[in-house]
């Protein structure tokens, strides 16, 4: 796919909803009939609308899919905080979502999966053991070292991760507001959304709250962010070496990265090819959205 193909003119992106027996996962299409089918899955807190700037610039070349995971944007799955271990719960979703669109396509069509941070994880997870997989693009994935899974997994790690950052973070973040300018007004001078394209806080608020009866609230409600941002216990290093396509990783050039330590050369000793991009931190694809769709439009061509 060349830089032009990117860029063209492409149909307008529309919402969708797909049962998968528990409940439905919502997010966006951008509907492209006869291109490679790719579904994009979203970082811990976000969800599908606050990529719209990247994935329109893929939608000339792909027939794109963006996910809200479950707690996440208009995803109506349950959750339950308590018992959340780890991400195989989104792993199962996401493999849910694509066998009920291979069967309503009546065939297997071989799918890109791209996603960034928990969601560039979660399609890992996804993977496994699957033939309908062409590629698999991972944009900042949470690399941890192989040590952190076993750890998540033993008893004291929950009264551990609770003093986490990202953790802390979640759990005191404010969840309910009066209207969606206030929560505008409020985002756009914090340190965290200065970076960020223009328009991009728009797309994400678009999805990242939900009305209510008194005002708006975060779709995903702080508990579970928290209770993510803790869940660790997946064998994501399995999941690599077992990966049935090619894999390539984008990574921040920042100390924000979750590459951390070793992980690149342990993806590219699996074989995977790592790039790195200056001037961004690990919120990359909100920061540089040309950069990244580029990316995975040329990591399908590897």
């Amino acid at each position: 796919m060349s830089a032009p193909e990117v860029q063209k003119a492409v149909a307008a992106a529309e919402r969708f909803s797909v049962d998968i027996g528990e409940g439905a996962i919502a997010g966006w299409r951008w509907p492209n009939a006869g291109a490679p089918p790719l579904i994009f899955s979203h970082a811990t807190g976000f969800c599908a609308s606050a990529y719209k700037k990247m994935l329109q610039r893929l939608a000339g070349g792909f027939d794109v899919y963006a996910i809200d995971l479950r707690g996440h944007g208009r995803t109506g799955l349950p959750t339950d905080p308590a018992r959340l271990r780890n991400w195989m719960i989104y792993a199962r979703d996401l493999r849910a979502f694509l066998d009920r669109l291979a069967a309503s396509a009546g065939g297997a069509p071989k799918w890109t999966l791209a996603g960034h941070s928990c969601g560039a994880v979660v399609s890992v997870l996804a993977a496994r053991r699957r033939r309908d997989i062409a590629a698999l693009v991972l944009v900042e994935p949470v690399a941890m070292p192989p040590t952190a899974a076993f750890a998540a997994r033993l008893p004291f790690w929950r009264a551990k991760a609770r003093r986490f950052p990202l953790v802390k973070g979640a759990l005191a973040r404010r969840a309910e507001w009066p209207d969606r300018d206030d929560v505008f007004k409020s985002y756009e001078r914090k340190r965290l959304f200065s970076t960020w394209a223009g328009g991009v806080l728009e797309d994400y608020l678009e999805d990242g709250l939900v009305e209510t009866e008194i005002g708006v609230r975060l779709a995903c409600a702080p508990p579970w962010e928290a209770a993510t941002f803790a869940a660790h216990g997946h064998d994501f290093w399995g999941a690599v070496t077992a990966a049935p396509a090619p894999i390539t990783v984008l990574g921040a050039a920042d100390k924000s990265s979750t590459l951390f330590g070793r992980a690149p050369r342990r993806f590219e000793r699996r074989g995977a090819i790592v790039q790195r991009l200056h001037g961004v931190s690990h919120l990359l694809p909100l920061e540089n959205p040309e950069a990244a769709a580029d990316f995975i439009a040329g990591a399908h061509r590897v």
